[in-house]
């Protein structure tokens, strides 16, 4: 039973209730994508991120020359690559809980409530997060060199006019994903010197997650009548299925490591809830969630990805 107690007293001791409801829930929803961004906290308003291009091979160091003089050391410079701007958005929601369903011992119905506000965070989170690929082909959400984050022509750096892709249009089977992996073994840097990015992850939707599992862990090739090795087996492929993904049909590939390095989340305010002090105590207190972040990527070489029609 509610301990009795006045009209004061009642919202502050239902809000560890509240919050443990709430955390847990939220955190119980989780996007895929979440272990491939990098995290961090913000202190500013703005983020702002700007790669670096790469260095040139290092040349043979001569101790003397033929003179006897010791030999110049080279001091290379990088070329800058796009500034990409992350601007923090703020997300609240609350909840109101009646007094008499504290009165009445309601504590189940107080505890759903909560479970759902905290649902509600997780899943924009989630949300959010899968959009990055879900928006990853769309001329409406561009990265700071213009494009898209999965396009034919990015930009090698902001002074070349050089251009790489990290797109295509084929449906996922086998050949697909051989041919991707080869498409980021044979990418160069800015310079033109080989850049190979190993892509480590298969990354589909639900609608894909059969397929995908087959590809990459049967032990013959699949569709092969003549019990051919399956190269892909040997490649220690992962494969994530995201349920956020909004396409049955687009499936990309990544590596875990370079996302880490340039798909970026920025917390300026990590999840908290708490009493509104505005609550009318004698009939309703209300509980407001609030977190504040952006996200976003700053170099597209880490994926690769398929807009199938």
């Amino acid at each position: 039973m509610a301990v009795p107690m006045n009209s004061k007293e009642w919202p502050r001791f239902v809000l560890p209730i509240i919050r443990k409801e709430w955390t847990q829930k939220m955190q119980e929803v989780r996007s895929p994508l979440m272990p491939f961004f990098g995290i961090s906290t913000s202190n500013s308003s703005v983020e702002y991120s700007q790669g670096i291009g790469s260095f040139d091979v290092v040349p043979e160091y001569n101790s003397a020359t033929a003179e006897g003089q010791p030999q110049a050391i080279e001091y290379d410079s990088f070329a800058p690559l796009d500034e990409t701007t992350f601007t923090h958005k703020e997300y609240a929601k609350g909840v109101a809980i009646e007094r008499k369903l504290w009165d009445d011992d309601r504590s189940g119905q107080i505890k759903r409530k909560a479970q759902s506000l905290g649902y509600a965070f997780g899943t924009t989170i989630a949300t959010h997060m899968s959009s990055v690929l879900n928006n990853a082909f769309s001329d409406s959400y561009l990265g700071a060199d213009g494009e898209p984050l999965c396009e034919i022509n990015h930009g090698v750096n902001s002074v070349s006019s050089d251009i790489f892709s990290n797109t295509g249009t084929t449906a996922i089977s086998y050949d697909a994903v051989v041919s991707t992996l080869i498409a980021g073994h044979d990418l160069n840097d800015d310079r033109g010197n080989p850049l190979p990015i190993v892509y480590d992850t298969l990354y589909v939707p639900t609608a894909l997650q059969a397929t995908a599992y087959e590809i990459v862990n049967a032990i013959g090739k699949p569709g092969s009548a003549d019990n051919d090795a399956n190269f892909l087996n040997s490649q220690g492929l992962q494969v994530v299925v995201d349920p956020y993904l909004s396409d049955a049909n687009n499936w990309f590939m990544l590596n875990r490591s370079m996302a880490q390095m340039h798909l970026l989340w920025f917390w300026r305010v990590r999840p908290e809830i708490a009493l509104n002090p505005s609550s009318d105590y004698n009939l309703v207190a209300k509980y407001r969630g609030y977190m504040r972040y952006s996200y976003g990527w700053d170099d597209p070489r880490f994926i690769y990805g398929h807009e199938v029609a």
